[in-house]
């Protein structure tokens, strides 16, 4: 027998799935037009946008000062909201930020969370010149998974780098031969 709604139920659902349809093209668009990265544990950027509070709490609490707030020069959607820069500190995935943060916007991560991945600028590395340079696979926290050496040259394995950005703060060359970048949606 087939269920019959009434108009109240009827409306109620139309409401519904449309918000919801808007909600998947607007959660979308978030996460393409995002070119920064966030501190471990935040996830999907709009979960996130919905459950931060703009505390501050996770910059306070990073040992490193990885951890920097966004200023209302970038928009009301990510003015107060955190970020980090692993180019110029690295994150030592501590988890002081998630520990500390009051609302939950920063979840547990496991071992596989990504912050981006680190890529090989040829044109100022070092061991491209043809010089011998190792500075960034021996500061590699994940020993020679993340990067090794390939004829000589640093080599990013992307399945187990994580974007901390320790490579790129052990990088000897005024112009930086590597760097983290956003990973893609």
């Amino acid at each position: 027998m087939i269920d019959r709604l009434n108009r109240r139920q009827y409306i109620k659902e139309n409401f519904r799935s449309s918000f919801q349809f808007l909600g998947s093209i607007i959660g979308a668009s978030i996460e393409q037009e995002r070119n920064f990265i966030r501190p471990p544990g935040a996830g999907n950027e709009l979960s996130f946008l919905a459950t931060c509070t703009r505390c501050g709490v996770c910059c306070d609490v990073c040992p490193t000062s990885t951890i920097g707030l966004f200023s209302v020069d970038y928009g009301a959607k990510l003015a107060g909201t955190p970020f980090i820069n692993p180019n110029e500190s690295p994150c030592t995935f501590c988890n002081k930020c998630i520990t500390h943060c009051p609302t939950g916007a920063l979840e547990e991560i496991g071992k596989e969370e990504k912050l981006g991945i680190a890529e090989v600028f040829e044109f100022n590395c070092l061991a491209f010149k043809g010089t011998l340079c190792d500075y960034c696979i021996r500061a590699c926290p994940s020993g020679a998974k993340a990067l090794s050496y390939r004829c000589g040259k640093p080599y990013v394995d992307q399945d187990h780098c994580n974007g901390c950005g320790m490579c790129v703060n052990a990088c000897i060359q005024t112009y930086k031969g590597i760097y983290v970048k956003v990973i893609e949606q």
